[in-house]
C-alpha cells in the first residue's frame, strides 16, 4: 500500500451536540482553517418544524477558539443536515445552507469577510464547482419518500402519491435565483420502463456533480409494491440534456468521483438475481414472500447477499458506461467512499452492526496494491444504531485534498472530527 499519513487533528466539544451530514460536501475550508458544523442541544428525535440548529464553524489552527455563529436553520435531518458547505471556486469565503422562510425552503449565502447575507428563492441539493449554480429536488415532495433525507416543514398530503407531475431535478442559478426543472420524473419513467416500475413510488435524488462541473449523476430510485427499494444509477450533462442509465442492477447505493470522467460507487451488477428483481410478476409472488429473509441476508455483514446480487465497490467510466468490479475485501462492506487527491486510495466507512459487535470504522483502500487498512475505530450510542437516528461517519475530504472529516458518536454526543491525511 502507497505511504498514507493519517492522524486525528481536532474533534468538536462536548458541550453540546455538533455535526455536519452528508459526504461529498465541503465541510472544511480549501485553506484548511474553518470546519463547518450544525450545534443542536437534541439527538433522540426526528428534527421538528419547531427545532433550529445554530450554523457555524470552528478554527482549525486555533481548536481552543469558540465556536463562530454564523446563522440558524429550522430546516435539516440527521443524514444530510442543511447541505451546509462552503461554495466554490475558492471554497473559503462563502458558506451556503438551507433554510425554511414560512412558506418555502430558501438557500442563505454568507460571506464570512464581510458578513453580507442573501437568500436565494430556491433550496440546493448539490453545487457546481463554479460555486454559481446548484441542483435542487422537491424537499416537500421528498417527505414523503425519504423522511429521514427530507425536511419537516411542508407537509403536502398532494404529493403523496406514487408519481407527482412535476417532480424534477432543477437547475438553480445562484446568482439570480432563478431555477427551472432540466430532468422530470416523467422523463426518468419513460427512459427504458420496465414492469416494476408499475404502481411504485418514484423519486429523483442523490446527485453528485463532476469535479470540472460538466455532468452529474443521480439515482432514480422506486419502490416496487411488493417492497424494497430498486435504484437506477444515471448521468447527464451539466444542463440535464443527455441523460444515460449507467447501473441498470437495480441496486446502487454510494458514490463519489475518482475523476471527473470515473465514478467510484458501491452497487450490484448485472445478474440473474438482479434481473429477477426487474420483473413485477416475479416480485409480487416470488419475491414478496421471500422479501424479509433477503432484506435481512443484504443487511447482514456477512456477504451472504451481497454475493448474490452481486454487491461491491465499482468503478464505472461515465463515458463507456464500462463498469469494474473493485476493492474484493470490502465487498460485505456498504460505505461511503471518498477518493484521496492521489486518485489511488479512497477512504470509506462501515455500518454500527449490534448483531454482529460490529463498531463505525475508517478504511483506506488502495486500488493498485489491492490492499485494505484500518484508520480508526470509533464508538457509538447503541440504541440509535441502525435507526433513523444514527449516525453514519460519512467521510469528506477537504478540497485542498489535505483533511478528512467525519461525523460521530464516539463520545456519546454528536460530534465532528478532523483528520489530516496525506499519501506518499
Amino acid at each position: 500500500m502507497a505511504a498514507l499519513s493519517f492522524q486525528r487533528v481536532f474533534e468538536s466539544p462536548s458541550d453540546a451536540h455538533y455535526f455536519f451530514g452528508y459526504f461529498n460536501t465541503p465541510q472544511v475550508s480549501h485553506d484548511g482553517t474553518k470546519v463547518l458544523a450544525a450545534r443542536t442541544d437534541f439527538i433522540d428525535r426526528v428534527p421538528e418544524p419547531s427545532d433550529t440548529a445554530t450554523l457555524g464553524y470552528f478554527d482549525l489552527a486555533d481548536p481552543a477558539r469558540p465556536f463562530v455563529e454564523i446563522g440558524q436553520t429550522n430546516a435539516f435531518n440527521w443524514q444530510q443536515g442543511c447541505m451546509l458547505q462552503f461554495a466554490g471556486p475558492d471554497y473559503n469565503r462563502t458558506v451556503l445552507y438551507n433554510r425554511f422562510d414560512g412558506a418555502r425552503f430558501v438557500t442563505e449565502l454568507v460571506d464570512l469577510e464581510t458578513g453580507s447575507r442573501r437568500v436565494v428563492d430556491s433550496p440546493v441539493y448539490a453545487v457546481f464547482p463554479d460555486g454559481g449554480r446548484a441542483l435542487t429536488i422537491d424537499f416537500a415532495r421528498h417527505y414523503w419518500c425519504r423522511r429521514g433525507y427530507s425536511y419537516g416543514n411542508i407537509v403536502d398530503p398532494e404529493k403523496n402519491r406514487p408519481v407527482v407531475e412535476g417532480d424534477a431535478i432543477w437547475l438553480v442559478d445562484l446568482a439570480s435565483g432563478a431555477s427551472r426543472p432540466i430532468i422530470s420524473l416523467e422523463r426518468m419513467l419513460a427512459l427504458k420502463p420496465i414492469s416494476n416500475m408499475a404502481g411504485a413510488v418514484h423519486y429523483l435524488e442523490h446527485m453528485t456533480i463532476s469535479p470540472d462541473g460538466s455532468k452529474f449523476v443521480f439515482l432514480h430510485r422506486w419502490k416496487p409494491q411488493a417492497g424494497g427499494i430498486h435504484a437506477r444509477l444515471c448521468v447527464s450533462d451539466a444542463e440535464g440534456v443527455d441523460v444515460r442509465i449507467l447501473n441498470d442492477s437495480g441496486r446502487m447505493s454510494h458514490y463519489c468521483w475518482a475523476d471527473s470522467d470515473t465514478l467510484l460507487g458501491y452497487g450490484g451488477v448485472a445478474n440473474p438475481i438482479n434481473a429477477l428483481r426487474k420483473s413485477r410478476a416475479v416480485t409480487k409472488s416470488l419475491f414478496k414472500a421471500l422479501l424479509p429473509i433477503y432484506h435481512a441476508l443484504v443487511k447482514d455483514s456477512s456477504g451472504v447477499a451481497k454475493a448474490l446480487t452481486g454487491d461491491s465497490y465499482l468503478l464505472i467510466d461515465t463515458v463507456s458506461g464500462k463498469i469494474r468490479p473493485v476493492a474484493a475485501p470490502l465487498r460485505s462492506d456498504d460505505g461511503h467512499p471518498a477518493m484521496l487527491r492521489s486518485g489511488r486510495i479512497f477512504i470509506t466507512d462501515t455500518y454500527a452492526r449490534a448483531k454482529h459487535d460490529q463498531k463505525p470504522a475508517l478504511l483506506a483502500y488502495d486500488l493498485e496494491a489491492d490492499t485494505v487498512h484500518r484508520l480508526d475505530e470509533l464508538g457509538s450510542i447503541p440504541e440509535l444504531d441502525e435507526t433513523p437516528l444514527r449516525c453514519d461517519l460519512h467521510p469528506r475530504v477537504s478540497p485542498s485534498g489535505e483533511f478528512v472529516s467525519i461525523d460521530t458518536m464516539d463520545r456519546g454526543v454528536r460530534g465532528t472530527y478532523v483528520y489530516r491525511a496525506s499519501v506518499t
